[in-house]
């Protein structure tokens, strides 16, 4: 009697616990895909919002922007600068123009190659130019509080502008300082 009670044992009741064993394993395997599918899910969601929301070129403060090159997600146009910026300044202003605007890291800056945009710049939009960033070498011995380049436009920055008129780009001034212009020109 106890030997059939074993092979009924055997045969019925082990086989079940091995299917049953088989099919939680199933289940657990179907578990950790469908978890790992999930979080590869979410995360290509995040990194496509992360991309599309940190470039986008139609926000409101960057509406208005002239044209330049596309930038990279964090480190914007840094890498197209390359060793000598200048040349490279050069080459982006022969594809984007006189006005270009640069994304360096997480500042917008607006770049100005030419002489005649220079001017237009200065002379017609010079009410947007004075807010921008001060960086924080000016911070450290305060000169953006003295400098005409940082100063908001009020009663101190006019009397620069002033003197600077009047005193510092006169014909002749000028004239006298021809030669160090010409000197620096002309270094290689």
């Amino acid at each position: 009697m106890v030997g059939v009670i074993l092979v009924m044992f055997s045969y019925h009741i082990l086989p079940t616990i091995s299917q049953r064993e088989e099919k939680e394993s199933k289940e657990d395997k179907l578990m950790d895909f469908t978890a790992s599918l999930l979080a590869l899910t979410l995360g290509l969601v995040y990194i496509y919002v992360l991309i599309h929301y940190s470039n986008r070129r139609g926000r409101p403060s960057t509406a208005r922007l002239p044209p330049g090159p596309y930038p990279f997600p964090i480190i914007g146009n840094i890498f197209q600068l390359g060793h000598k910026p200048h040349h490279s300044l050069t080459i982006l202003s022969k594809t984007y123009g006189p006005l270009m605007s640069l994304q360096l890291g997480s500042i917008t800056t607006v770049v100005v190659s030419s002489p005649k945009m220079a001017k237009e710049v200065l002379q017609k939009h010079d009410q947007t130019t004075p807010g921008r960033t001060i960086p924080d070498a000016a911070r450290a011995l305060d000169h953006h509080k003295v400098s005409k380049l940082w100063l908001p436009v009020e009663k101190k920055w006019r009397n620069l502008r002033k003197i600077c008129k009047e005193h510092l780009f006169t014909v002749q001034r000028l004239n006298a300082s021809q030669h160090l212009r010409t000197l620096v020109h002309n270094i290689p």
